[in-house]
């Protein structure tokens, strides 16, 4: 599948998971500030971009981010995950599985669309009351639920190409239906973009999580954790994902234990303005990337608005 970055790499990740951290360990302490540090992000060594004023977060909305005008919609990368089955379809279809259907496997998954960060809002209340948020789980029938076919061996190898013919002695494309739906979509020269706006974004994560002024915040909301009598976790990330109450689903109500600490947290987090400093950090870097690749994300928001057109046509067709 092509490499354009959705919520969970940002977005194979649902809102209850953990997000990748890159270079930054959420459940250690964090080390001592320096004004240089590798972040793992593009650009290697990074200096800490100077603030200006720290935003104040007190509720849930939104804060604006320098590179949201330029981030790919989700209603446009799910369409181009739809294409891409429909076009392999469309080619097993040809080499002679006549029974095979666009979702008979399907490519990705409703949850993949969900977006989110590392650091939103929480409302001591709400906290206080139902725990931590969780996200309902989006039920899908099984393959053979939807189709009323399960593939076959056959099927599976023309499919992801582990065979050059079909046992019937079709000529399967190279790299199989899969590869072929996705030339389709992007063209022999693959799915990758100059600058892909949802992977800068990942970046600016990565190197906010590895500033200093984040991490003091993050210091002084374990001190205010201490001092509530909850001396468990290292990191905000940590407490929320605790494995006690984590896998928990939107319909089980939280334990007393988790209300607890999901209060505490929310306090803290309000106290010290943890997401304010997060969102500001957060911002400073997103408009570092921006000002780099500048030239390259207008470039690759018209390979993209080129790969957004050409799945419209393979839906509409197939």
């Amino acid at each position: 599948m092509a490499t354009v970055a959705t919520v969970g790499i940002v977005s194979q990740l649902s809102q209850d998971e953990q997000p990748a951290f890159a270079t930054v360990d959420p459940t250690a302490a964090p080390p001592v500030p320096s004004d240089v540090r590798s972040t793992g992000g593009p650009g290697g060594e990074v200096r800490e971009p100077v603030l200006g004023e720290i935003v104040k977060v007190t509720n849930s909305n939104p804060v604006p981010m320098p590179l949201d005008p330029h981030l790919t919609s989700m209603s446009d990368i799910k369409i181009i995950d739809q294409a891409q089955d429909v076009a392999a379809a469309m080619c097993m279809r040809s080499l002679g599985f006549t029974r095979w259907k666009a979702d008979t496997i399907r490519t990705w998954r409703p949850e993949d669309y969900r977006e989110f960060d590392t650091f939103e809002y929480l409302d001591p209340k709400a906290a206080a009351d139902s725990g931590y948020p969780r996200v309902p789980a989006v039920k899908t029938a099984a393959p053979d639920a939807r189709t009323g076919h399960e593939p076959t061996a056959d099927e599976k190898s023309a499919f992801y190409g582990a065979a050059a013919r079909t046992t019937a002695g079709t000529a399967v494309p190279a790299g199989g239906c899969v590869r072929q739906a996705d030339q389709s979509i992007y063209g022999k020269a693959g799915g990758d973009l100059p600058a892909d706006p949802r992977s800068l974004a990942v970046g600016s994560r990565s190197r906010a999580l590895g500033d200093s002024r984040l991490r003091e915040a993050i210091s002084a909301w374990r001190a205010c954790m201490q001092d509530a009598g909850i001396t468990s976790y290292q990191h905000p990330v940590a407490a929320k994902n605790d494995p006690t109450w984590q896998s928990r689903d939107a319909g089980t109500p939280a334990s007393a234990e988790e209300k607890r600490v999901a209060a505490a947290d929310a306090n803290c987090q309000l106290q010290v303005n943890l997401v304010g400093v997060y969102k500001t950090v957060r911002a400073a870097y997103e408009q570092q990337l921006l000002d780099e690749n500048r030239a390259k994300i207008d470039e690759s928001k018209r390979i993209f608005a080129a790969w957004v057109s050409n799945a419209k046509a393979i839906i509409k067709a197939g």
